[in-house]
């Protein structure tokens, strides 16, 4: 991630390209998608191409392994109108748990807060970003966390700005990280969360479409984006790696 923000210094004026914290992404799909994602991973250990069109990925990623790369996908949730209004009606619905209450991320918040919450997201396999991007402060967006009465984070959401506003998605948002502690799942809170993030960035940040990655072999996740109307598309998130650089950036670290 710190070479990520290092590269997106020098690519953050470029439309073709998204960034939110973790690695630069290629949004803007052109014929030279298995060659720019390629000199990316090359330089960071990965890359990802949005947007990228479900029947093409076989080809694409038959390209990229012929180029000496390793490939991953996620499948590309988008919501829109249906993701504002499911929002609304959630929270209209459901009320957090009486010990717990939501706050902001934000530059006053507490080293230790945001630290906190970050090795929540980790203990959820959900991979967090920096803490500027967690504050609000490098990215424009929002990350809101519930906690409990000892201010102890039970769990979390996000969405943050992503693209460049001459782009082709200006308008798109990463919205997910949604993290919640093991034994306080089950309580709606994660729903709530993410439906409050959702609303924040329509409302505030003029977002009109929310996007995350998703595994195909993950129900519970993808059952939860749909409560929220962000829902399956036709795209893929393609992921290009270089082991060799993450393996000697594991070692080094």
């Amino acid at each position: 991630m710190k070479r990520s923000a290092s590269l997106w210094s020098l690519l953050k004026d470029n439309p073709r390209f998204a960034y939110y914290g973790r690695t630069i992404a290629l949004s803007d799909i052109e014929t030279d998608t298995a060659e720019i994602l390629g000199s990316i991973a090359s330089l960071l250990g990965a890359s990802v191409a949005y947007y990228y069109p479900k029947y093409k990925a076989d080809d694409l990623f038959a390209e990229l392994k012929e180029r000496g790369f390793s490939c991953d996908r996620h499948e590309h949730y988008w919501g829109g109108d249906a993701a504002y209004e499911a929002s609304r009606q959630i929270l209209e619905k459901h009320t957090l748990p009486d010990d717990l209450s939501i706050v902001a991320l934000d530059q006053s918040s507490p080293t230790a807060l945001v630290a906190d919450v970050a090795a929540l997201c980790q203990s959820c396999d959900v991979m967090p970003v920096p803490g500027a991007i967690m504050r609000g402060q490098a990215r424009r967006g929002i990350n809101l966390v519930a906690i409990d009465a000892a201010g102890v984070p039970v769990a979390s959401a996000s969405s943050f700005v992503m693209h460049h506003p001459s782009g082709p998605w200006p308008n798109d948002v990463f919205w997910g990280m949604l993290a919640t502690r093991e034994d306080r799942r089950g309580q709606k809170i994660g729903l709530i969360l993410g439906a409050n993030a959702i609303i924040h960035m329509w409302e505030k940040e003029a977002a009109r479409g929310f996007m995350t990655g998703v595994r195909h072999d993950n129900p519970s996740s993808q059952a939860l984006c749909r409560k929220l109307g962000v829902t399956d598309s036709d795209w893929i998130y393609a992921s290009c790696i270089n082991n060799e650089v993450l393996g000697r950036a594991s070692v080094t670290k």
